[in-house]
């Protein structure tokens, strides 16, 4: 006979302190079909992502590209407004009465991280996902002094059942004129923690991770990668900074980050057979606020459909235990060259 499933636990989130529910059973529960994705190779050959269409995409607004030019091809990663974008990025001229309706203001860009329609990043190799983290960071501080903007999410959906609208790898940024509230319930969480035992509590999670050891997936000397105790969902992964650091824009080289991104992602890959996901980037605020962050990059893999009581009530329930998902990781291979090839040339 198979082995009973562990019962149900609750786990509390330590930055939130919202509840997760471990129900490792669940996985063996009967599903419906999946539909299937189209076979790599059958998707519509006129991308507009691609290499040699930039006429087909609003004009660029800043490229890594190998020589001048703009607009055309040559170019490693490429920025352009979103054709159909969220956020309208013209002020409200008068505030709406009783705080109604008004303009959404905002800037809404999508960022083609790498040229190759069929690659991401992290197959190509570090050095690419580098150019596509260096892009991040510089299109944050390009936000840094637009009042009244005060965040900048960067995030990624990956495949179509991650909710990505196109096939060709990219991501996407939001600036907005308000702190996320998942953002601010973050911020919430380091002040409490900080108010009680005077330390990160981010910091003193990376310190209990890699003490245990049970849910790191990879690590590099500045770099963590773990399954959070309080996984929302099965195999997600947080890459963090080891030192104390609000802000990811402060980070002068991103080499490293890169490595381990590139990584963690290839054994996302590898282990689970290439899954939809999505990424976020959380960091600190571009202004107004003073309370302790530390950023982290979250990723999320889709491979379970949310049930009523997550979309009802808003309380998670992950049917894999992060230490199982960190040791299915760790054996699984990182990144290795997806085919010979030349690194990406350096931003100037």
């Amino acid at each position: 006979m198979p082995e009973a499933p562990a019962p149900p636990v609750l786990r509390r989130d330590p930055v939130t302190g919202e509840w997760v529910i471990l129900a490792a059973g669940r996985s063996r529960r009967p599903h419906a079909p999946v539909p299937g994705e189209p076979a790599a190779g059958t998707q519509e050959p006129d991308c507009p992502f691609c290499e040699g269409r930039e006429q087909e995409t609003p004009p660029e607004v800043c490229a890594c590209r190998d020589g001048d030019g703009c607009d055309c091809p040559g170019w490693k990663v490429r920025v352009f407004p979103n054709k159909y974008p969220i956020l309208a990025n013209r002020l409200p001229e008068e505030e709406a009465a009783g705080g109604g309706e008004r303009p959404a203001y905002g800037y809404h860009e999508v960022i083609v991280d790498s040229p190759f329609h069929n690659l991401a990043p992290w197959q190509v190799g570090p050095g690419q996902t580098c150019l596509m983290l260096e892009t991040y960071r510089d299109r944050i501080r390009e936000y840094r002094d637009r009042d009244p903007l005060r965040y900048v999410l960067v995030m990624r959906n990956h495949k179509a059942a991650g909710a990505a609208s196109l096939d060709h790898p990219h991501s996407q940024l939001f600036a907005l004129p308000f702190v996320p509230p998942v953002v601010d319930a973050e911020l919430a969480g380091f002040e409490r923690h900080v108010s009680r035992e005077g330390a990160c509590v981010l910091c003193e999670m990376i310190a209990s991770e890699e003490r245990e050891h049970v849910r790191v997936v990879a690590a590099s000397e500045n770099f963590v990668a773990f399954c959070p105790y309080a996984s929302r969902v099965p195999f997600e992964t947080w890459l963090v900074p080891r030192a104390h650091q609000p802000r990811f824009e402060d980070n002068e080289s991103l080499e490293e980050a890169a490595e381990l991104l590139a990584d963690v992602l290839m054994r996302l890959r590898n282990e689970l057979g290439d899954p939809p996901f999505n990424y976020w980037l959380h960091t600190y605020p571009l202004r107004g606020e003073f309370r302790p962050y530390h950023w982290q990059l979250e990723i999320r893999p889709r491979i379970t459909v949310p049930g009523g009581l997550e979309l009802g009530a808003g309380v998670a329930v992950n049917t894999v235990p992060p230490e199982e998902a960190a040791a299915a990781l760790r054996g699984a291979p990182g990144w290795m060259p997806a085919r010979s090839r030349q690194d990406p040339p350096r931003r100037s």
